[in-house]
């Protein structure tokens, strides 16, 4: 890894990081510890590939990623991955139903009027599905 000043290069990662005046360590940034951490916890990432790429000691990687799961640091996403392509309808006229709705499941038959809302509904279905 080549430095000049506080610019660090290795690998295909640009970053910026700090030396400490006694012990020499590095501190890196909580950008790029999530950045790092999220680059890890791809589905084909390893864990020694991402910290040879940052510079760091997989051990060092594998601690961010605790933190991360405590949710004591913030992963940072790839722009591309934030956005998802989305198509929007009509939106449905909110008429209520005419007659009453009717619920089956197995050998119970419940009939309940138009009004009632979705939630009620959904808690009579859980209700039913654990009592059959």
């Amino acid at each position: 890894m080549e430095q000049s000043g506080e610019e660090a290069e290795a690998d295909g990662f640009v970053g910026k990081l700090t030396r400490r005046t006694r012990s020499g360590g590095r501190l890196w940034s909580a950008e790029i510890k999530g950045r790092a951490v999220f680059e890890s916890m791809k589905p084909d990432a390893r864990v020694c590939d991402v910290a040879r790429r940052y510079g760091v000691k997989a051990q060092q990687l594998t601690r961010w990623r605790r933190l991360a799961r405590a949710g004591r640091l913030a992963l940072v996403t790839d722009d591309a991955a934030d956005f998802v392509s989305i198509e929007l309808s009509d939106p449905v006229a909110s008429g209520k139903s005419e007659g009453p709705v009717e619920i089956t499941i197995g050998k119970v038959s419940v009939r309940l009027d138009a009004d009632v809302s979705a939630v009620r509904i959904a808690e009579i279905v859980t209700a039913i599905e654990r009592g059959a």
